[in-house]
């Protein structure tokens, strides 16, 4: 998938939660896709997604700083809500995963 299918299913993805209020994508320049989901003023989901790397990375923001993520540098992982400066091994997951939890 290049970054420009992986935003259009991204933002198709957002669309379908309605506790996103809206999607600004930030850069989408072949191979690199950056996204921000809005949730609220304080809070939003960044996405990044690099089509020759094929890494991905989904972060929580709340007030600048990130409060849970995923990502697969180093393989999949989870910064936990209950700290998210750690990593935590964890099966490989999706954006649409990602919004559901």
């Amino acid at each position: 998938m290049n970054a420009f299918e992986f935003t259009k299913y991204a933002v198709g993805l957002c669309a379908k939660h309605s506790f996103i209020q809206g999607v600004d994508i930030l850069l989408l320049d072949e191979p690199v896709a950056k996204i921000k989901a809005i949730i609220d003023e304080d809070t939003h989901v960044a996405v990044f997604y690099n089509a020759d790397t094929v890494k991905y990375s989904f972060a929580l923001i709340k007030n600048n700083k990130r409060i849970f993520g995923a990502d697969n540098a180093r393989g999949w992982h989870i910064h936990p809500f209950e700290d998210p400066e750690t990593h935590r091994d964890s099966d490989e997951l999706t954006l649409s995963d990602f919004l559901d939890i």
